[in-house]
């Protein structure tokens, strides 16, 4: 008898170290984002880099290398494809599962324009982590600044709004203690034909931004039409995030957006929806070799009440205005605005890039305002480029997107952190 239970002590004790052991997976997590990457041609944020091998070191890139280097290191054989730094999508309002969409189709972080502070300050911390992670890095600007019944106080979620521009500094230090990284002001010039809802007064624009740039916050502007951007911008607006179609750009706010090094980010597929509304089909939908989920093709499918009343040439003008900012060197970033009617997270920061291309800029360029663009914008230094100190978030893809930007629909891995993620 005593034997017996020393034998089964014995299978117990055996047992437990076993299941105390980590899986293969808890391993993998723990050993696998130091490796030896190549041959790869390189887009490396800025242009294609002479380096052909990466070396990945605790989930930040160490080196790169002409060569193969002498390393104890893991190899990964690169098969001379294509590396591109992992998206940014500079627009977004996350909550749910959205990180996960998110980095499933390569957007390794997001720029979130309005959500609830909760679900930011949740999941800052992760962002400053190489730990193995299913979701995107999130940088936000939590609550927003709008107007009593403006614009972002009709989705639920409680936000102080400002009514005399004596309000803002408060408003602006609340917004920075719950955790926004930036702030985001909602402005319509009063009697603008495309007015959201009740809007704060021109006073109060100059006041948050000037609240938000003395404490050291970024500033940027919720507009829709021509001359609320031109007030932004006037006011000292760092960023506008949309622009806009019921004009051309002038050459008053195109030289007022360049000495002022104001950034845009356009949203065109987001806007596509409400004047057209058949890109989707065009690049996702009718696509048979793309896995969309249903949820993604439910908001894809959706959309605006208004959608095709607007005349043709407002249309046009949402693509000449993409063009003529870029032309004049105004910096363009890439933001979808999902879940919004006509996108959904992650694909639809990748039709935006192919918009990009159709309004005329050059693919090297449409690269750039997913990557390194955002990246400077928002002053996010360790990630948007291939480069020495940078985290290891990339995409490989089986073509140049020099030759055909559509690959990157299809990447043939993802690497968050170091770790591979999706192939």
């Amino acid at each position: 008898m005593k034997i017996k239970i020393i034998a089964a002590l014995f299978v117990a004790v055996i047992a437990l170290t076993i299941l105390s052991l980590p899986t293969p997976r808890e391993e993998s997590a723990k050993t696998s984002n130091s490796f030896i990457l190549g041959p790869v041609n390189i887009f490396d944020g800025e242009t294609t880099s002479q380096a052909t091998y990466i070396e990945v070191l605790d989930g930040y890139i160490k080196d790169l290398h002409m060569e193969q280097p002498d390393s104890q290191l893991r190899k990964i054989d690169g098969q001379n494809r294509w590396l591109v730094p992992g998206l940014i999508d500079a627009h977004v309002h996350a909550w749910g599962d959205a990180l996960e969409q998110n980095l499933e189709r390569g957007v390794t972080t997001v720029i979130d324009m309005f959500g609830h502070p909760n679900f930011l300050r949740q999941h800052q911390p992760l962002r400053a982590t190489t730990k193995f992670s299913r979701k995107a890095d999130i940088f936000g600007a939590g609550l927003l600044i709008t107007a009593p019944n403006g614009h972002g106080t009709q989705y639920g979620i409680e936000v102080s709004t400002l009514s005399k521009p004596q309000e803002a500094e408060k408003l602006i230090e609340q917004r920075i203690h719950a955790g926004s990284d930036f702030i985001k002001i909602v402005y319509t010039r009063s009697g603008s034909e495309y007015a959201h809802a009740p809007s704060i007064s021109k006073q109060g624009l100059k006041a948050a931004i000037k609240s938000a740039h003395e404490q050291n916050c970024l500033a940027v502007v919720h507009i829709a039409d021509h001359d609320s951007a031109l007030d932004a911008v006037k006011a000292g607006a760092d960023g506008l995030v949309h622009s806009f179609f019921n004009q051309p750009v002038s050459d008053e706010l195109l030289t007022l957006l360049k000495a002022n090094d104001v950034f845009v980010i356009p949203t065109m597929a987001v806007y596509e929806g409400m004047l057209r509304g058949a890109i989707n089909d065009e690049i996702l939908l009718n696509n048979e070799s793309l896995e969309i989920s249903a949820g993604a093709k439910s908001t894809l499918n959706r959309n605006f009440r208004n959608n095709g009343h607007f005349p043709e040439h407002f249309y046009t003008n949402l693509f000449t205005n993409t063009e003529r900012m870029h032309e004049a060197g105004i910096p363009i970033l890439a933001g979808s605005d999902a879940p919004n009617p006509n996108t959904a997270h992650g694909w639809s920061l990748l039709v935006e890039l192919l918009l990009f291309q159709k309004a005329g800029v050059p693919v090297e360029d449409i690269l750039k305002t997913a990557t390194s663009v955002p990246a400077d914008a928002f002053s996010l230094t360790d990630r948007g480029r291939i480069e020495k100190g940078m985290k290891a978030d990339f995409l490989m893809l089986s073509q140049s997107p020099y030759d055909n930007l559509d690959t990157l629909l299809t990447p043939v891995k993802i690497w968050k952190n170091g770790y591979v993620v999706s192939h």
